[in-house]
Parts: C-alpha cells; sequence; structure tokens
C-alpha cells in the first residue's frame, strides 16, 4: 500500500475515533437536570427581538419548552469552577423577559451550563430568574452609560477585560 493511502486510512481512524469519544461522552455525561430532560429543546442561538419598551436584541445559547409549555433558557460557559455570576442570572432573566415580550410564556428559573475547563465535568445550575422590573431597569442603565447620561462605575475583577466599555472605567478617576 502507498504512503498516501496510508496517511489517508490513518487520517480516518482519527476522525472515526474522535467522533466516536465525542458520542461516547456525550451519552454517558448526563448532565442534563430532570426539568429540562422532560422538556424539548425548542430554540438553539435564536435572535429575538423587541422594540419596546426599548430596542433589544438577544440571543439565548438554547431554549427549552417544558411539558406544560414554560420556556427556559439555558447559557452555555466555560470555566474553571462550577460557579454562576450575578452577571448570569442578569443575562437570563434579559433572555426569559425577551422571551415573554415575543409571546412565549417562561418558567420563573434558568440554567446556567458550565463546563469545567479543569475536569472537564459538565453540570447544569439552576438560577431564579429576575422580574420585568429589574430586566427593564438593567436595559434603561444600559441606555443611560451608553448615551453618556450616566457613568459607569469601575468593576472588580477579569470581567472588566472584556467588557466592551472598559475605556470609559479606565478613564474614571480611581
Amino acid at each position: 500500500m502507498s504512503n498516501l493511502a496510508s496517511y489517508i486510512l490513518f487520517a480516518l481512524a482519527l476522525v472515526l475515533a474522535g467522533w466516536t469519544f465525542m458520542v461516547w461522552r456525550g451519552f454517558t455525561q448526563n448532565w442534563l437536570p430532570p426539568e429540562l430532560a422532560a422538556g424539548k429543546v425548542a430554540q438553539v442561538e435564536r435572535n429575538l427581538f423587541i422594540n419596546a419598551p426599548f430596542p433589544v436584541v438577544g440571543r439565548p445559547d438554547q431554549v427549552y419548552r417544558l411539558p406544560d409549555g414554560l420556556h427556559v433558557p439555558l447559557e452555555n460557559k466555560n470555566r474553571d469552577a462550577h460557579r454562576v455570576y450575578e452577571t448570569d442570572i442578569a443575562q437570563l432573566s434579559l433572555q426569559a423577559w425577551l422571551l415573554r415580550l415575543n409571546g412565549l410564556e417562561t418558567a420563573p428559573f434558568g440554567f446556567v451550563a458550565i463546563n469545567n475547563r479543569k475536569t472537564r465535568e459538565r453540570r447544569a445550575m439552576r438560577v431564579e430568574l429576575r422580574d420585568d422590573a429589574y430586566c427593564e431597569q438593567l436595559v434603561a442603565r444600559y441606555i443611560d452609560l451608553t448615551e453618556r447620561r450616566a457613568k459607569a462605575r469601575k468593576s472588580r475583577g477579569r470581567k472588566c477585560d472584556t467588557c466592551g466599555h472598559r475605556s470609559e472605567c479606565f478613564s474614571l478617576n480611581p
């Protein structure tokens, strides 16, 4: 057999081994909580739009439809620990708010599915979502910041490194 044929067979074997591992891992990691396992995936990375009370667009990673008809947003995160942050709750709350404003009833909870980079374990963490007034306040604050009617508060930690308003915060006096 020629070298080229050997390389092709080897490459195909690697692809097959990789595919088999990914399928096996998907079946063996039982990370899906009972609430979501009973439902169906209704949306995957689909944009949600509203124009009132503010023009907003959002894109949940996944939305599950439960047997009772309620929708639950799920966000995927890659982290070094299975930890939920307040920003995760805000993000999921805003996604549920957008779902409701698009005519879909939502559950009072959402999930953050965390892929632990150290252990490779995937775990879904349930969070209680905030109400519509909270979401409207977040959007109003964001609009005030972007239209310079308010000043950002300097954050602490690594979150600041990925914020789109980082330059504004660093121009504030310490």
